[in-house]
């Protein structure tokens, strides 16, 4: 009955069954116009509703703010601090089209996110910016976000002084969406065009199920086993077989427990270290180091994007796997190296200071460019140095991320330091 039951909930659930969909209308949501005129900017557009029901960005962007921008901003609750819980959802699908002056102009997506321990209800900068930047058509069409990938940004972790461990991403109190025009947008008629915007997910993740039927079927194989011990007491000789036999299975269950310790922790593709935990071992690092010293090596895949779309993602995964390896080549075994997402690595280096560090980095650099490579063509990488400030690991991720965006900037293929000003290596 058991194995039938499980092999039930299993076709269930990958019929479709726990599958979970919130979406965002305009006739159940406020559609709101937001620019930089606060700002001193003079950026002028509407927000407005078309014959067909989708919702319609037009502005026109000015010269008169730094950073001139305009938006669509929607309320997802009349109270910013009741907010919708997503973090039952994996992807947010958008099905827009977008017109700007220039072409490969990006959007900006963030998931604003309330918690009392940041936030306040008079200050709207206070709602964390899980944030991420896309491109998008000119003509209709359905993009999938992952919310895993949503990052939030060093800006505001820096400007508001949040502490580490509220520093990650946020999903669970969503009381606000925006979508704006890119960081680097370009000035003139920008005009968005929403058709739907939704969220997937699930009402129980794969993880949890598999989870919930291996604790059933232990609990079961455990009660079923009390039963046998306590038949066995009767027969002194069968008390003992059955009690070698409880040994063993404890053993085999610390074993299996310590060997899904180590998978949580290890990224399946390239073996790397992934992001979990991995906060509390830098700190167990850095804290047997007098001046909590460390240095940070942020690494991406120059046009990753570029190969996934070209030669499929089975070949993205083979450049990934060569990727680390010529990591783990370059490092040595005091330095973490960390498959950060996607196409970024980490590399925490808390035994170097930041010109070595820089050395490192220009050495994984030229193995990347020296390097042969599946699909037959160069591949290159953009590298962001940083190292400790104020004892923050996040300040100094950041300041990484900030050198590594500088490197992308500049043309790619290059090293970029962190310190009171960028150096360029």
């Amino acid at each position: 009955m058991l194995l039938f039951l499980s092999l039930a909930i299993i076709v269930w659930f990958y019929a479709g069954g726990a599958r979970s969909t919130y979406t965002v209308s305009p006739t159940e949501f406020n559609f709101r116009y937001i620019d930089d005129t606060p700002m001193g900017g003079d950026t002028q557009g509407t927000v407005t509703l078309d014959e067909n029901g989708h919702v319609v960005l037009s502005c026109n962007l000015g010269s008169g703010y730094k950073w001139p921008f305009c938006e669509v901003a929607v309320s997802l609750s009349a109270d910013a601090a009741k907010g919708i819980d997503l973090t039952h959802y994996h992807s947010m699908v958008i099905s827009a089209a977008y017109k700007s002056p220039e072409p490969n102009q990006r959007l900006r997506v963030y998931l604003r996110n309330f918690n009392p321990d940041y936030s306040r209800i008079d200050d709207p900068v206070s709602l964390k910016f899980n944030g991420l930047e896309y491109n998008p058509s000119v003509l209709m069409s359905e993009y999938v976000l992952p919310l895993k990938a949503f990052q939030v940004l060093s800006w505001w972790i820096s400007d508001l002084d949040v502490p580490l461990e509220h520093a990650g991403p946020e999903l669970d109190n969503i009381s606000l969406i925006e979508i704006a025009t890119g960081s680097a947008a370009v000035l003139g008629e920008h005009e968005l065009v929403i058709k739907s915007i939704r969220f997937d997910g699930a009402m129980l993740s794969e993880s949890k199920l598999f989870q919930g039927i291996t604790f059933t079927w232990l609990f079961t194989i455990m009660v079923l086993l009390t039963v046998k011990y306590m038949q066995s007491r009767r027969i002194y000789n069968l008390e003992r077989s059955r009690a070698d036999r409880l040994r063993a299975i404890n053993v085999a269950l610390k074993q299996k427990s310590e060997t899904l310790s180590v998978l949580a922790t290890t990224d399946a593709l390239t073996g790397l270290r992934n992001r979990l935990n991995i906060y509390q071992e830098l700190e167990m690092h850095i804290t047997s180091r007098e001046d909590r010293s460390c240095t940070v090596l942020c690494l991406d895949i120059d046009h990753f994007k570029r190969v996934n779309d070209t030669y499929g993602h089975d070949m993205g995964d083979k450049l990934l796997v060569n990727a680390a390896k010529i990591i783990r080549e370059q490092a040595n075994s005091r330095d973490v190296v960390v498959r950060w997402g996607g196409e970024e690595f980490m590399i925490f280096c808390p035994k170097r200071n930041l010109a070595q560090a820089s050395f490192l980095a220009e050495k994984i650099r030229a193995a990347f460019e020296c390097s042969s490579w599946a699909h037959g063509e160069p591949l290159t990488c953009s590298i962001g140095v940083s190292s400790m400030r104020e004892a923050s690991i996040a300040a100094m991720i950041a300041d990484a991320d900030d050198a590594l965006y500088r490197a992308k900037q500049q043309g790619r293929n290059r090293v970029e330091v962190f310190s009171e000003t960028l150096i360029t290596v």
